[in-house]
């Protein structure tokens, strides 16, 4: 797989009742058009459209010029979310509509809690720049939690400001590819025999985790807004087991198997899910739980 480019309570409701249907925000005013897609032209409206927090950076489309290397005592940039324009727009297919990120300080293990994290580290180029200067050209590294280890996918050497657009398609389908081998692994789980007791994995140890930390309660409300799906919001409810409820009464293991069916996949699911009741993501609470462990 690797290329080598080298404040509200929530509502007194059952753990495992529906809840309200989805709901589109109200659209911005000042919005653009991508791949039948209406989107907000400004920042801040953009990442409120989107469902984004606040501090993260919006790479594509471009506001500003992207960072060409990680700040002093960061180590990586986690991909938050990734929008590529598809066929249906056949003049534009493969154009990046939407590539955003956030920056993570230290470099968290690749468990359960992380498994699936895509982050891109941005680091000094190995070869010589000219003709272009040595700090407007950057090396890229691509790394996916997988399987307890941070494993390269891709590496780009000596790319410039454009390094955006070239790592986007290549982190989408990786995104993909994951989401597609979970749903393999949890198929092919359902077929084998039950184990006593059974394993826990994945994002599903993640939510079970928040919950033993007390982190999330059983019948807390979760928001999600689907990158590139007209600013839609839906909603889902957290079981006693980790489990997450759609508003239409479905229920999925874990955060991912949700998002899949809501028709994401190519974003990460730790930061597009924050809790109704004071807007934290699960990404938020996670890195509490990992601050409180001490790793």
């Amino acid at each position: 797989m690797q290329a080598d480019h080298n404040i509200s309570e929530p509502l007194e409701t059952a753990p495992d009742a529906p809840v309200d249907t989805s709901e589109p925000d109200p659209t911005p005013d000042h919005t653009t058009t991508t791949a039948g897609v209406a989107r907000p032209h400004e920042e801040a409206a953009l990442r409120e459209w989107e469902g984004l927090p606040p501090d993260t950076l919006i790479l594509a489309p471009a506001f500003d010029p992207p960072p060409m290397r990680c700040p002093n005592g960061v180590w990586a940039m986690l991909v938050a979310a990734v929008d590529i324009v598809r066929g249906t727009d056949p003049d534009r297919a493969g154009e990046v509509a939407l590539f955003t990120g956030c920056w993570v300080p230290d470099q968290p293990p690749a468990d359960g809690l992380y498994d699936g994290d895509l982050v891109v580290r941005l680091t000094n180029p190995d070869r010589p720049t000219y003709p272009l200067p040595y700090n407007h050209v950057v090396d890229v590294e691509m790394l996916l939690a997988y399987q307890g280890r941070w494993q390269c996918v891709g590496r780009w050497c000596g790319v410039d400001d454009r390094w955006p657009h070239i790592v986007a398609l290549t982190a989408a389908a990786v995104m993909g590819l994951h989401g597609a081998l979970r749903e393999a692994a949890e198929i092919c789980d359902a077929t084998q025999p039950p184990i006593s007791p059974p394993p826990i994995t994945g994002a599903r140890a993640g939510v079970a985790e928040l919950l033993d930390a007390g982190l999330v309660k059983a019948g807390e409300e979760l928001l999600f807004w689907n990158c590139g799906d007209l600013g839609v919001r839906h909603t889902a409810r957290i079981r006693a087991d980790g489990a997450l409820v759609l508003a239409d009464g479905r229920v999925y293991p874990n955060p991912a198997d949700a998002a899949n069916a809501l028709g994401s996949n190519h974003q990460n699911i730790w930061g597009v899910f924050r809790r109704a009741s004071d807007g934290r993501t699960l990404n938020d609470l996670r890195a509490e739980l990992h601050a409180r462990r001490g790793r």
